[in-house]
């Protein structure tokens, strides 16, 4: 018994670490939200459905599935995503490089690297905080109120 729920605990754990978005380096405040068109949405959920997860050869700029194949499918096209950035130190380039991270509609998390998103993926394309700009991506600081 002790057993089992121990390896229930552990795979509970893993599976909630496997859905965070990890960014290394200096987190960029300004978040964007892309209002994606019909043909990128559908484009993101072909690459959910897929079981490939291309890791070399993606252009810069280029998102990828971030998200566990197995719990990515089965979700409608994406209409709409939040992304966010860092700027890390790449040791084997010995580089400053850019990290683009983003969680759509839908919940599921992709990644760029060294390019943000073309905008001609959007319709439109807002500043977090603006005014009829949606966010998809919430950090722990958007409830901070300072020190109290």
């Amino acid at each position: 018994m002790k057993k089992v729920l121990f390896t229930t605990l552990i795979s509970l754990t893993v599976c909630a670490q496997a859905l965070a978005l990890h960014l290394p380096g200096e987190i960029q405040p300004t978040r964007y939200t892309y209002y994606l068109t019909p043909e990128y949405g559908q484009k993101l959920k072909e690459k959910n459905e897929s079981n490939e997860r291309p890791v070399l050869g993606v252009p810069h700029g280029e998102l990828t599935g971030d998200t566990p194949i197995r719990q990515a499918k089965g979700f409608p096209a994406p209409t709409a995503m939040t992304c966010i950035s860092s700027v890390y130190y790449n040791r084997g380039a010995a580089a400053n490089w850019l990290k683009v991270a983003c969680v759509d509609n839908n919940g599921l998390a992709y990644s760029a690297d060294k390019k943000w998103p073309p905008k001609s993926i959007a319709k439109r394309v807002c500043t977090v905080g603006q005014s009829g700009c949606d966010s998809f991506l919430v950090l722990d600081s958007d409830n901070w109120s300072g020190p109290q």
